[in-house]
């Protein structure tokens, strides 16, 4: 056994083989075809120093990526055990109360898919000490060895110490409850704090892309390189700059969804069917309304202009993001159900059909309905396991689906359901907690974002509407010789038309990536992004407009005075 931590390739669960084959070699063929793409491109194409190198930069993406692949993997499996280990340490104490023995706790343990990756890494367990007939202490610190998760790897040390020691394992796991939330606390405010920090990156971020784009659009008229080409170099800039932000977000933030992978039941997805059909009929109205009427009279910018037909689409994303409401809210009040569900299984005696009759005349708020429904399907003698199913699927909640599966099968196994359901509730309770301190955490960041949008599209605007005057102001003049041509580089008018296109598209990137940042951020459905999306290309248009009318003023001697008497009136 090792005695120290294992490598990256084995805590990342990859072969040296394997990551040759389906990693550094793809990796290394890409590199080399774009080498050549490039260098052909370079004989036929006259291009600018800097887009040169930007151009042969490009290769090496893939060889860093293939560098960073083993500790992206191994990163991104920490996240997920780390995400995981409340339902695996629940699980594992609820089933030591059954009449299983260890080797088939441990199979049961490894077998469900909703804790993987720590269902994989048990099976290793299982196999340890079924098959090869390694005792179970020593199997879990093999274990413990080769996991990139420290809470992980500290559970099951304590774990192997605790068999070694002889303590009850019933004992031990529900004294370990405590330490194992207590451990999930820590790194899921760990990773709050990391947005905390992440929003005042983000912001610097983007007030770097910001400058880089103001410096792009007034540039080319110094530099004499062309507006166009400069402006798609943004546009890549800004790209990549969001794309980084969505990844971290992702890879950072702990895996807590709210809607479970079954959540759309036959009435909810007739609901936002509905929602989505609505909206797209709205959406052709505004665009007819836009195109006959608003644009012939009145000269908006063209991203207004999208902003005013998208608007509809908000419709469909506030449908899902009030589905997703409803949700939180049942979150809410299942430990009270558990609760009572498994107290008076074990005070009773009686059938779970029997007792779910009993508490389906009582108040759960907007669970009543659900559990009303999960005492018809077990009445009429339906599957009890797809009754559970169903009732998780009605809910909508992954956090319902996850428990409910953990509370169905160890009773099935013969748990005691007192037992069962103090640890579930108590746990439970405890992710709720979490989940509002990243609700407010995330209201934060949405904030942020909104505000670093509005001031984005003012900038570029700002920035664009000096160029235009600038082109304006030196075409007009007439010097003769090769003078003024040397010091000023006045871009095309179609130039500038294409650079303006471009520059909308950028708001409406930003916008569209910003939204999902959100809905990474907390966990919710990546549908609610339409909305978000809705209000930040509104905020985008109305800076953007806003900031040519006001640049546009102060372009001439009236433009400054009238500023100010706006003010003063």
């Amino acid at each position: 056994m090792p005695k120290g931590k294992a490598g990256i390739f084995v805590q990342s669960d990859l072969t040296i083989r394997e990551y040759l084959r389906k990693v550094m070699l793809p990796s290394l063929a890409l590199s080399i075809v774009l080498f050549t793409v490039i260098l052909m491109l370079e004989r036929f194409v006259a291009l600018s120093k800097a887009i040169i190198m930007a151009l042969y930069a490009v290769p090496v993406l893939p060889l860093i990526y293939a560098m960073l692949y083993p500790y992206s993997t191994a990163s991104s499996k920490k996240v997920k055990i780390n995400s995981r280990i409340p339902y695996f340490a629940t699980y594992f104490a609820v089933l030591s109360t059954s009449d299983v023995g260890r080797n088939e706790l441990v199979w049961n343990l490894s077998t469900e898919k909703f804790l993987e990756p720590i269902s994989r890494d048990m099976k290793k367990v299982y196999y340890l000490v079924a098959k090869l007939h390694r005792g179970m202490p020593e199997a879990l610190r093999f274990l413990s060895k080769r996991t990139p998760s420290k809470v992980f790897s500290d559970f099951l040390e304590r774990l192997a110490y605790s068999l070694d020691s002889g303590v009850e394992l019933r004992d031990y796991l529900l004294q370990e409850q405590k330490t194992v939330m207590d451990d999930y606390e820590t790194f899921y405010e760990a990773a709050l704090y990391d947005l905390d920090v992440f929003k005042e990156i983000y912001s610097s971020l983007i007030i770097t892309v910001v400058f880089m784009v103001t410096f792009i659009i007034i540039g080319p008229i110094i530099t004499g390189q062309d507006i166009v080409s400069m402006s798609v170099f943004m546009f890549v800039i800004v790209l990549s700059t969001e794309v980084g932000i969505l990844v971290i977000i992702k890879h950072r933030m702990p895996e807590d969804r709210i809607w479970s992978s079954n959540a759309m039941g036959p009435e909810r997805k007739f609901k936002i069917i509905k929602a989505a059909l609505l909206s797209v009929s709205g959406m052709l109205i505004t665009a007819s309304i836009y195109i006959m009427l608003i644009r012939p009279r009145f000269n908006f910018p063209l991203l207004m202009g999208a902003a005013f037909i998208l608007t509809p689409l908000a419709y469909v994303g506030k449908a899902i993001e009030k589905e997703e409401h409803s949700i939180m809210i049942k979150d809410e009040n299942f430990p009270a159900f558990i609760r009572s569900l498994s107290s008076s299984l074990a005070a009773s005696g009686a059938s779970l059909h029997l007792v779910l009759k009993y508490l389906s005349s009582h108040d759960f708020g907007t669970l009543t309905q659900d559990i009303k429904n999960l005492y018809r399907r077990i009445a009429m003698r339906l599957d009890e396991s797809k009754s559970w199913d169903y009732f998780a699927s009605d809910t909508g909640s992954w956090l319902i689906g996850i428990f409910s599966e953990i509370f169905k099968k160890s009773i099935k196994l013969g748990a005691e359901p007192d037992y069962v359901g103090m640890v579930i509730s108590r746990n439970f309770e405890r992710l709720i907690r979490l989940r509002r301190k990243r609700q407010q955490n995330v209201s934060s960041f949405k904030g942020v974002i909104y505000g670093i949008t509005g001031a984005f599209a003012f900038s570029v605007a700002a920035a664009f509407q000096v160029t235009i005057y600038m082109n304006h102001l030196f075409s007009d003049i007439k010097i003769p010789g090769e003078f003024l041509q040397n010091v000023i580089f006045v871009p095309s008018s179609s130039g500038l038309q294409l650079t303006g296109y471009i520059l909308t598209a950028i708001l409406l990137l930003h916008a569209f990536l910003s939204s999902f940042s959100i809905k990474l951020a907390d966990g919710g459905h990546m549908g609610v992004s339409i909305y978000h999306f809705i209000i930040l290309t509104w905020i985008a248009a109305l800076a953007l407009y806003i900031g040519q009318v006001i640049m546009g003023r102060m372009m001439s001697f009236a433009g400054v005075v009238w500023p100010l008497l706006g003010v003063l009136t």
